[in-house]
């Protein structure tokens, strides 16, 4: 979304007050998801993951200035990471204090020589503010001469729309660019618009709606994780309309289905056990996906191939878990069909 000459990406909606919003506010009005008793009884809607679908996660502000001097203004009420990039490479990472804030970066002198090869997905041109943070947080302006837009060849050529859980949002990530799937799309030379939703992932309609306005190249869903606390029958309620929609409304593109990833459970006979509860995301995922040509199911398990990846504070596992996402969805005919055209 393009908005006075800047690019906002992974923000669906600006506010006309300019708060930034990951996903529209009809559907995070919309997010909900019914609480069952052990006789499958409706007890309550749960809209805890409601405050995570609110923050910011990997949100970029994207512009060319003629400006070597550049001020973002924000307003936020909660400390917010700000990092700024000079294309791949990282200029500054500041925290906003509470209130109104204009931080001012200069760009670097030695990123001026740099060669295209020298790049990976990121012209050294475009400037990119990142934003990771709780809500909410308000865009005030950018200070600089000459803004323009990202233009084709300067920002990656390919995107993936991501949908998932808190491993998919990177919540409890040491530093929010590392989490699994940010370094996927460094290996892979993609972008990921990450739609992640800690404590949540329930499938709305509201949110189908929104994604079939969206656009990208391909789709990758991790949709079994919290919801595997529902019984049967509200799991295929939501999981498997929302595989069917995807796939059928963009058959052109690939469906990237990840089943639920290894858990202490698998390891630990001290841990609450969800295997039976992974079985039935499990299976919901694997039919909705036997279904359509488009779909490709990853296998969970495989991707946290040691059992010691499920300590997701240690940053070496984080990258091993990314790099080995990249490896599946490179394998799996994704980069001969979307990178190499």
């Amino acid at each position: 979304m393009i908005v006075n000459n800047i690019d906002f990406f992974n923000i669906a909606e600006v506010g006309k007050d300019g708060t930034l919003y990951r996903f529209p506010q009809r559907a995070l009005s919309a997010i909900g998801m019914p609480e069952y008793d052990e006789a499958g009884r409706v007890t309550g809607i749960y809209k805890g993951h409601e405050n995570y679908a609110r923050k910011l996660t990997n949100c970029e502000l994207r512009f060319a200035t003629a400006s070597d001097e550049i001020a973002v203004c924000l307003y936020a009420e909660n400390p917010v990471e700000v990092s700024v990039y000079q294309g791949d490479y990282l200029n500054q990472s500041v925290f906003t204090a509470a209130g109104e804030n204009e931080l001012t970066f200069v760009r670097f002198e030695q990123v001026k020589g740099l060669r295209a090869n020298q790049c990976n997905r990121f012209s050294p041109e475009i400037w990119r503010v990142v934003l990771n943070g709780e809500a909410p947080v308000r865009f005030l302006g950018v200070k600089a001469k000459g803004i323009r837009p990202p233009e084709p060849g300067e920002v990656p050529a390919k995107r993936i729309l991501a949908y998932g859980s808190s491993i998919t949002q990177g919540v409890g990530t040491p530093y929010p660019r590392l989490n699994y799937l940010s370094v996927a799309e460094q290996i892979l030379g993609i972008e990921f618009l990450n739609k992640g939703i800690g404590s949540g992932c329930f499938c709305e309609s509201a949110i189908l709606e929104y994604f079939l306005t969206e656009q990208f190249d391909a789709v990758y869903l991790e949709l079994g994780t919290n919801i595997a606390t529902r019984p049967l029958f509200a799991i295929e309620e939501r999981v498997g309309p929302l595989i069917d929609a995807l796939c059928t409304r963009f058959s052109d593109k690939t469906v990237f289905l990840m089943s639920p990833i290894k858990g202490f459970s698998d390891v630990s006979n001290t841990a609450k056990d969800y295997r039976i509860k992974f079985a039935n995301t499990r299976k919901v995922i694997a039919e909705h996906a036997a279904k359509h040509a488009n779909a490709v199911l990853l296998d969970g398990h495989a991707l946290v191939g040691k059992d010691y990846y499920l300590k997701v504070n240690i940053l070496g596992d984080l990258l091993k878990i990314g790099k080995q996402t990249a490896n599946s969805l490179y394998r799996l005919s994704f980069g001969s069909r979307y990178l190499c055209d």
